[in-house]
């Protein structure tokens, strides 16, 4: 690769410049920003080079360019690009927006589409990605080994990409929510919360772990934990009645709706 170019560095497309500039240091990246501070940081940070103004000029000098904008600005964006991308694989982060719409927008550019999470920030991002059904192999091992830096790959065809979307995307903040929930029931007990709060955490974090090492199925490791008539059971019973698994299942379903009417 000769050049990455990385078109807007808000939060998300600056998280996955930075873990490709951490797996990739030598590697140039070009940058386009409209947001001068956003701009000068990203400039400082990633060693990069400045083609705000000029992004036809980033699409004509780059290999791969990532466009993390918002979707209301692709039109603006395509006009000053032009017939200039041609030959170049892109890959977006472009909420609700379809490959097609891309693809019809930038003519001749091969698009990858992504949907990271937030996690992307400390290289443990799960990625849903969606590869255009004609693109080659060593193309393909590129893009992921380029992203890799930033966290897991789960790989689906477009039409999933909304799904992945509500486990992932919007999932990390569920668990956030299931993490002050946990801390804040052990603060109903009588634990201030500036305790329960990493108790909690590290909590969610070895049980992830656990699943990880262990490899067996979520339920197993239920069973094991919850003894006859102990605290556990009785906890799971109160999950039960309170429609925890439902409740879960409905936020990603919902998530995944809602994403799906964006693209429509």
């Amino acid at each position: 690769m000769q050049m990455i170019g990385v078109i807007g560095t808000g939060f998300m497309g600056s998280s996955l410049a930075t873990a490709i500039r951490t797996r990739h240091p030598e590697l140039p990246i070009g940058i386009v920003e409209k947001d001068e501070a956003r701009r000068t940081a990203a400039l400082e940070r990633l060693n990069a080079t400045d083609y705000t103004g000029r992004p036809g000029a980033l699409f004509s000098d780059a290999d791969i360019v990532v466009v993390a904008i918002k979707p209301q600005d692709l039109d603006t964006l395509a006009d000053a690009v032009g017939s200039r991308a041609g030959g170049t694989t892109l890959i977006s982060v472009l909420a609700g927006t379809t490959t097609g719409r891309i693809a019809t927008a930038f003519p001749g550019a091969e698009v990858v589409r992504i949907m990271p999470n937030l996690a992307a920030e400390i290289g443990r991002a799960v990625i849903g990605i969606s590869f255009p059904p004609d693109m080659d192999e060593a193309a393909r091992r590129v893009i992921r080994e380029l992203l890799s830096g930033a966290g897991s790959l789960v790989e689906v065809p477009e039409h999933l990409i909304s799904t992945v979307t509500g486990l992932s995307g919007s999932g990390i903040a569920f668990v956030f929510e299931f993490i002050d929930a946990l801390a804040m029931g052990a603060v109903a007990e009588g634990l201030p919360y500036a305790k329960a709060l990493p108790a909690a955490i590290d909590v969610v974090s070895s049980a992830a772990e656990v699943l990880t090492h262990q490899g067996v199925h979520p339920q197993e490791m239920v069973s094991r934990v919850c003894s006859p008539a102990g605290t556990t059971i009785a906890g799971i019973r109160a999950l039960h009645e309170g429609g925890f698994r439902s409740a879960v299942m409905d936020a990603v379903e919902r998530a995944a709706d809602r994403s799906r009417e964006l693209e429509s």
